[in-house]
């Protein structure tokens, strides 16, 4: 007996479908939307001077020598910039360079990193550019990457210590 087989799922019942799409259009976007600190606006150097806090003993201190040079010095810092980074076991190194505020006036805060002198033999790029944003209603800014999917969130927080 050859009888004929109605394939399966081809014909989904309208509410279903309906509710699966609505699903994937929202999960993504609302999720990566609110993923990390909001965002700080109209930031200046000023603003950034001092020492962050991050995961697995990283320091990062952004100073002011004088002028317009601006160096910062880190502490345990990601050797990656991938979403590697938040494990426990993740390869660090310490380091200094200079730094600046590469976002435009209106634009979310952002801080570019440039190391000096990294060794060679480092596994690929550090983590060289963080966004800026609110810890607190009235608090001090605190530094972020974003990390790999947008659809997932991953971040990687640094907060700055109270003086």
């Amino acid at each position: 007996m050859n009888r004929a087989r109605r394939p399966v799922g081809r014909h989904l019942p309208a509410a279903a479908a309906l509710a699966a799409l609505s699903l994937s259009l929202t999960a993504g976007c609302s999720e990566a939307a609110r993923c990390g600190p909001p965002a700080l606006d109209e930031v200046s150097q000023m603003d950034l001077y001092g020492t962050y806090a991050g995961p697995h003993g990283s320091r990062l201190t952004l100073t002011n020598i004088g002028g317009t040079t601006v160096t910062f010095t880190a502490r345990d810092w990601p050797a990656g910039n991938g979403v590697g980074i938040l494990a426990q076991d993740a390869p660090s190194f310490d380091g200094e360079g200079t730094w600046s505020v590469v976002s435009a006036p209106g634009e979310a805060g952002r801080v570019r990193l440039s190391f000096e002198d990294r060794q060679a033999g480092q596994p690929g790029p550090p983590l060289q550019q963080l966004e800026v944003g609110k810890s607190e209603a009235d608090g001090p800014p605190m530094l972020f990457a974003k990390l790999g999917d947008p659809d997932v969130c991953r971040v990687y927080e640094l907060e700055r210590e109270r003086q």
